[in-house]
């Protein structure tokens, strides 16, 4: 159970480390607004993997990042993430300068977000519960708090009776919907993910969309990112960025209705 994990965690408990204020805004922000400005991002000699990216989302903003496979969707979001650093250009999100952020500030500011796989990333070994659990654990929330948040997220995504289940119990779309239990229990203001729908089907697929619409009503800013175009007709009105070869094609407001 989520007992467990947490006693595993606060047995090695860090010693506290002195931060600037850099850190301690990162770590009380709502990080909704995402602005880049002329973001470039290369990998070794290679070309780039973004290049001179310019978009602007809103706080509560709804936006799929489209494009073909190697497009550059995965790295803009690892840079949202800050999981990588840009090697030219500004990422600003809810109104911290990511370039400016201290390496030792990156995980306060990271609990900021939601992360969604399209891999899940679960402990095979470990339960529904307790996977939900993980980052409330990491960042030291009280035990009574860590069951409240994980029964009420699990109830969020339909899966608070299957607490006590392991992934491997559960079908593909339960995992994935397990995943983002664990994206959202910490409340972030960004929710990010990397092809969710990618291994499910068409119904399994809407589902998992609708859901992110859901978290997408109550203010929180959904990135999604994805090369299957089908379902963005469920959330409309949203934005779409369109990448190709690591270049911004197009940004837009998709309107209300199919199509």
């Amino acid at each position: 159970m989520i007992c467990d994990v947490s006693k595993r965690v606060h047995s090695s408990r860090r010693c506290s480390i002195p931060v600037t204020s850099l850190v301690h805004e990162a770590s009380s922000a709502v990080p909704g607004m995402i602005r880049f400005s002329q973001v470039s991002k290369q990998y070794g000699a290679g070309r780039d993997a973004l290049s001179f990216v310019s978009f602007h989302l809103e706080a509560g903003e709804m936006a799929f990042l489209t494009g073909h496979s190697g497009a550059g969707k995965s790295t803009l979001l690892r840079l949202v993430a800050l999981m990588d650093r840009p090697t030219r250009g500004q990422v600003v999100i809810g109104g911290i300068d990511l370039g400016k952020l201290p390496r030792r500030a990156i995980p306060r500011y990271r609990r900021t977000l939601g992360l969604v796989f399209q891999d899940n990333r679960l402990l095979a070994d470990r339960s529904v519960a307790d996977n939900v659990a993980l980052p409330l654990v990491v960042a030291g929330v009280p035990r009574r708090e860590v069951d409240r948040r994980v029964r009420a997220a699990l109830d969020k995504v339909g899966l608070l009776s299957a607490d006590k289940a392991k992934p491997g119990e559960l079908s593909g779309g339960e995992q994935q919907r397990v995943g983002i239990a664990r994206a959202v229990v910490n409340k972030p203001g960004i929710l990010l993910a990397d092809e969710p729908t990618g291994n499910l089907d068409d119904e399994m697929g809407s589902q998992i969309i609708d859901l992110f619409r859901e978290f997408n009503r109550h203010r929180v800013t959904v990135v999604i990112a994805t090369h299957d175009v089908r379902q963005l007709h469920r959330c409309r009105p949203c934005r779409r960025l369109v990448l190709s070869e690591g270049r911004l094609l197009k940004n837009g407001v998709l309107p209300c209705g199919p199509g």
